[in-house]
């Protein structure tokens, strides 16, 4: 007698579980932490070069050998452009630092000289006094030189002047170009440098299922190529983000011991960027909440309880207070 069964919608459907054998570990143990993989890979590298007198090693070696050049040179050129790239974020910041102290009093001078404050003229080429070259983004302060240039136009009498504000925008549009060019340099040697990763990991599989054909009988042998500790150090604790608005960036979640943890934080930019924990439930920081500020330029150990770290806020964002680009590197120590 033949059964027939009938299923419905409520039926539970049977879900397909991963096993762990099926991922790429190298991949997991090196997702977004460069350091960790070059540790990783440079340990592979060297205990396969170890065991070359050996035919089958030695061509296990001759495959991964050149990968992992490839991800060192990668990794080297990403390190080096950002290690340099203060100089180019400094010469903009100089030239702000500039605008806001000399170089518009001296305009101001200048132009009172010939239009005193109180004429029509004067309130016609810095209405709003020195305020626009002082405060606010970049864009606003190139706007501000702008508009005076046009302001002053052809009157030949304030000539010097106009020759002075010209040059300065001049310089000041270079020092930003320079910097915009080191932060999409350092955009694209990031991505280079993840694709990298990732062949180096892939390599290293491959490499690791031959290691399991020669060593079949005693798979124990194959320890002697990995890093085990490494491998099993899969917790991530270096993180950058290039920032380009003021917009909230959430870089990870992690319970940390108070007293032993700390954030070194490396900020290459022209704006003051904040960090702090939330909740999880929301990315806005709360009113009245604790928050430290990452000054341009700069890098320094910062104490989890300063940024209002718990076991409840334990989810880290940061927040840009201005216009422009800005690449922060945060480690856990």
């Amino acid at each position: 007698m033949k059964i027939i069964r009938l299923y419905t919608n409520n039926t539970k459907q049977m879900t397909t579980q991963g096993w762990i054998r099926s991922d790429n570990f190298i991949d997991n143990c090196t997702n977004e932490n460069y350091v960790l993989a070059k540790e990783i890979f440079n340990y592979f590298d060297s205990r396969l070069l170890g065991g070359i007198e050996d035919a089958d090693i030695l061509e296990f070696y001759n495959f991964f050998k050149p990968i992992n050049d490839d991800y060192n040179n990668a990794y080297n050129l990403w390190s080096s452009l950002n290690s340099s790239s203060p100089s180019n974020t400094a010469g903009v910041k100089q030239q702000v630092e500039s605008l806001r102290g000399t170089e518009i009093q001296k305009w101001d001078v200048s132009i009172q000289s010939i239009y005193p404050r109180n004429t029509s003229m004067y309130k016609t080429l810095l209405p709003h006094f020195r305020k626009p070259f002082q405060n606010g983004a970049i864009e606003s302060r190139i706007s501000a030189l702008k508009n005076l240039i046009v302001a002053i136009g052809g009157d030949v009498k304030l000539t010097v002047v106009k020759e002075a504000v010209e040059n300065f925008l001049a310089s000041l549009t270079i020092a930003i170009e320079n910097q915009e060019n080191q932060f999409i340099q350092i955009d694209f040697a990031a991505n280079d440098l993840e694709a990298k990763r990732l062949a180096a990991a892939e390599g290293m599989m491959y490499v690791y299922g031959k290691l399991i054909s020669k060593f079949y009988t005693n798979l124990r042998f194959i320890d002697h190529y990995f890093p085990i500790e490494l491998l099993q150090r899969v917790m991530q604790d270096l993180f950058m983000a290039t920032l380009k608005n003021e917009k909230v960036r959430f870089l990870f979640k992690r319970t940390l011991d108070l007293e032993k943890n700390t954030l070194q934080v490396k900020h290459l930019g022209e704006n003051t960027v904040i960090g702090y924990f939330t909740n999880g439930l929301t990315d806005k920081l709360e009113e009245g909440g604790l928050f430290v500020s990452f000054p341009p330029n700069s890098l320094n150990i910062y104490q989890l309880a300063d940024m209002g770290y718990s076991l409840q806020m334990h989810h880290f964002h940061i927040l840009q207070q201005g216009i422009g680009t800005a690449v922060v590197t945060v480690q856990i120590c």
